[in-house]
């Protein structure tokens, strides 16, 4: 795939951990600034990666919400790609996420090596996590029942915002604030007592936290085995895997 121009968020999953297999599990392949930043990276990511027309060196740093297995388990995959190239991959996230654990898990310990791993830790206000090459990256507390995190990246007058997994939360929206696009999950259409037990968000949420924020675009992800209804009240950009978004030409 031809190198990409200013901020473009390239979809590989959106589903969540239970949902339509054809879906995948939610990532985001983040390409601005000269910079390739992974959004989450569940089972099976490095195969939509390539799929997508990219591998592990498109990769700069891995942006973890969480540590549950659909945004983490194909960080062992990332690093066997990452010692083959001979790259070191740089993850990110917060206290839930145990690169170390995941490696033994996965029998490949001695490839601790081939792994960086930088701690976030959840905050109610944003806090800049990396900066590199005019590329900002910030992250808020979500509200998951594990720590967890969202981020923002910043690149001059844009940006965007990604909630991760997590229930309505106002941490999140501070976040989003000034965003053009927020990508927040929707993993049920309408039932929020049960989203909400379960430390998620239902689609109309979703809408609600796009519309505090006063983002101009929402894309809904995460979605559960149920079709997703998304409500009227903000503008949505659909999550097509493998088809790249340029948030600055949107209108």
């Amino acid at each position: 795939m031809e190198p990409v121009a200013g901020l473009v968020v390239v979809p590989l999953g959106c589903g969540g951990w239970i949902s339509n297999p054809l879906l995948g599990p939610t990532a985001l392949l983040v390409k601005v600034g000269g910079l390739g930043l992974l959004l989450d990276a569940g089972e099976g990511v490095y195969y939509a990666l390539r799929r997508c027309g990219f591998d592990v060196g498109d990769v700069d740093w891995v942006l973890v919400t969480h540590g549950h297995g659909d945004h983490v388990l194909g960080l062992p995959t990332l690093a066997l790609y990452a010692k083959r190239a001979g790259r070191v991959l740089k993850v990110a996230g917060p206290p839930s996420v145990d690169t170390i654990k995941l490696l033994k898990a996965a029998g490949i310990p001695h490839y601790a090596d081939a792994v960086s791993f930088k701690l976030v830790e959840p905050s109610p206000e944003p806090s800049l996590v990396l900066e590199e090459k005019d590329v900002r990256v910030y992250a808020g507390a979500a509200d998951h029942g594990v720590p967890a995190v969202a981020y923002r990246v910043e690149a001059g007058d844009l940006a965007v915002a990604y909630s991760g997994d997590t229930r309505p939360c106002e941490s999140v929206v501070r976040l989003a604030r000034g965003c053009k696009l927020l990508i927040h999950e929707a993993s049920i259409s309408f039932d929020g007592e049960r989203a909400h037990a379960h430390g998620h968000s239902t689609a109309v949420d979703a809408v609600e936290a796009a519309k505090a924020a006063g983002v101009k675009y929402l894309m809904p992800v995460h979605f559960y085995v149920e079709p997703a209804v998304i409500p009227t009240g903000v503008k949505i950009v659909i999550p097509i895997p493998c088809t790249p978004l340029d948030v600055e030409a949107l209108p």
